[in-house]
């Protein structure tokens, strides 16, 4: 475990409102129950794809000078209508934001929560996987696909009206069917905000005829025969892999 003094805590940036208090106003907040225990003496940003050409990588990081809870209502008082006003947040006080030698990218379909990582690391890594010593959880179903020679299409844009409604992790078809395979991390799809999102996801997939098998990462890494056997079970009550589709 790495000593305090190098331990790096990686936030979530996801409004050019909140990147521009941690540049100028030099604080950044963080939900008091999703908070990790453990302390750290810097922080780096994860900004979403929201930011464009910034996005989905670590450009900035800063020293923590300390933290202190507060209202999100006290901390944001032109939002005080917004649903979690009420909640407390800890405030962190930081020194000034530092640009990194390299941006730290998130190259993959990786969703980045709260973690920790080093500043060897963070200086030395051009790609997150690297900057958490982890494989994406899609790349090890990706393997697992090709290994049993199950043709799937990843990151299938589901479209609607022009637009893309769901982007699935792997799409797959059959003869009478299709198979949506996402790869659900642990942390995020316990939410239960994201339980809700992906209900109400599973649903609208499943009336437009699609079957969805979800499997945490815990099962993708520590047993993927498993994971096999439910998805060769499925393709084969539909039909069996179509080959039509695969020509394509």
């Amino acid at each position: 475990m790495p000593d305090n003094q190098d331990l790096v805590l990686v936030g979530v940036v996801n409004r050019r409102k909140d990147l521009e208090i941690a540049l100028n106003k030099r604080w950044y907040r963080m939900p008091v129950k999703y908070a990790p225990k453990r302390k750290a003496n810097f922080l780096a940003l994860y900004q979403t794809r929201v930011f464009g050409k910034e996005g989905k990588s670590i450009n900035y990081y800063a020293p923590i000078k300390y933290s202190s809870p507060i209202s999100r209502r006290e901390l944001l008082p032109e939002e005080r209508s917004h649903p979690r006003a009420g909640q407390t947040y800890y405030k962190f006080h930081l020194g000034p934001l530092k640009e990194l030698p390299q941006k730290v990218r998130n190259k993959s379909r990786r969703r980045v929560s709260f973690g920790f990582t080093t500043l060897t690391k963070l200086f030395k890594s051009s790609e997150i996987s690297e900057l958490f010593d982890i494989k994406p959880i899609e790349v090890i179903m990706e393997k697992l696909l090709k290994r049993n020679k199950i043709k799937a299409f990843n990151e299938y844009l589901l479209m609607e009206d022009g637009h893309c409604r769901y982007r699935l992790d792997f799409a797959v078809f059959c003869e009478k069917g299709k198979i949506d395979v996402e790869c659900d991390n642990e942390k995020w799809h316990r939410l239960s905000s994201q339980r809700v999102k992906d209900r109400r996801r599973d649903l609208y997939l499943g009336e437009h005829g699609w079957t969805v098998l979800r499997f945490e990462g815990e099962n993708i890494m520590n047993n993927p025969n498993y994971c096999i056997k439910v998805l060769k079970e499925a393709i084969r009550k539909l039909g069996g892999l179509s080959f039509a589709q695969e020509r394509k």
